[in-house]
């Protein structure tokens, strides 16, 4: 009888082991919560529109000291639910979390009354309704007409020049203070220069426009460049004259606003084919180096075949 009491206590200690070691690691579950190494920021705005996608919000905010003025910005947050019940024109105060390659709004919540900041230069889509810009935008399955621009080297060039490749191109500007906007489309042309370096060589060009040219100089892409690139053989950083700049961003939709000596902006990374015609626009940053290189491969595969003899299916 001794026996079996003792075997019935030492399962119920099993038992309870199991269970506190069980809750002790749900509770330990990882989540969105700063670390040490992250810079948080609390800040006030005001929402201006959330976006189909669920967890992305653009928001009017105050100046973050620090980090940046007070603009209009689009931010993203890791699970839709913390968007829920808000809505345009709220007045909200938030927490932002910023680390070397990621940012993202960790809680937010409503204002009472009015909203206690604006947005001092409107929305973008007011910035492109009042534009007045005469470039007509190219569609899927056009031609992409000519445009000269100047490499980080201060050498002149032209997008005819790579005709015959698949041309990869997105748009930047280097002050960019969100490590997931223009910081995470070098990083993907990064990984899309080492990817073809192996696979096509030769056969694809990489081209990253800056739409800052009062600021980004050559030299200054010549710097930056050098924190992504591998070598500048197949991927080109640019700039221009005001001009020429706002030509090729108004071919591809791109919209973007001074403020407070930052720019507002959206993004556009597009795949021109070998003959010149315009094949896919990824209008935000949640494109993938995998889903590129698996849409230039398609492009790049009735080149491919004619080289290697065999018909493409």
């Amino acid at each position: 009888m001794k026996v079996y009491y003792a075997l019935l206590a030492l399962c119920g200690l099993t038992l309870a082991a199991v269970v506190s070691a069980v809750l002790i690691c749900h509770h330990h579950q990882p989540t969105a919560a700063p670390t040490t190494a992250d810079q948080v920021f609390e800040v006030k705005g005001q929402i201006l529109s959330l976006e189909p996608d669920g967890k992305t919000v653009r928001i009017a905010h105050e100046a973050i000291p620090g980090f940046m003025p007070a603009m209009e910005m689009p931010f993203t947050v890791k699970e839709p639910s913390v968007l829920q019940g808000l809505a345009a024109g709220d007045a909200v105060k938030f927490q932002l979390i910023v680390t070397r390659d990621d940012s993202w709004i960790s809680r937010i919540e409503k204002l009472p009354g009015a909203p206690t900041v604006a947005a001092s230069a409107g929305t973008l889509a007011q910035a492109a309704s009042s534009s007045g810009s005469q470039v007509q935008q190219i569609e899927i399955g056009q031609q992409v007409p000519d445009f000269g621009l100047v490499d980080q080297n201060g050498h002149p060039f032209r997008l005819k020049d790579w005709r015959g490749k698949a041309v990869v191109l997105t748009f930047i500007y280097t002050r960019c203070p969100l490590p997931n906007y223009c910081p995470l489309m070098s990083r993907n042309f990064a990984s899309l220069q080492e990817r073809f370096g192996k696979d096509c060589p030769g056969k694809v060009q990489l081209l990253t426009i800056s739409f800052d040219p009062q600021y980004d100089t050559p030299t200054l892409l010549k710097q930056y460049a050098r924190v992504f690139q591998k070598d500048d053989k197949d991927w080109t950083f640019a700039t221009g004259s005001a001009e020429q700049v706002n030509y090729v961003t108004g071919l591809f939709g791109l919209i973007r606003e001074p403020s407070n000596g930052f720019i507002n902006h959206d993004l556009r990374t597009a795949l021109i084919s070998p003959d010149g015609r315009l094949v896919h626009v990824w209008r935000s940053n949640v494109w993938t180096p995998y889903e590129v290189e698996r849409m230039i491969k398609e492009t790049l595969q009735p080149a491919l075949a004619s080289a290697s003899g065999t018909t493409p299916r």
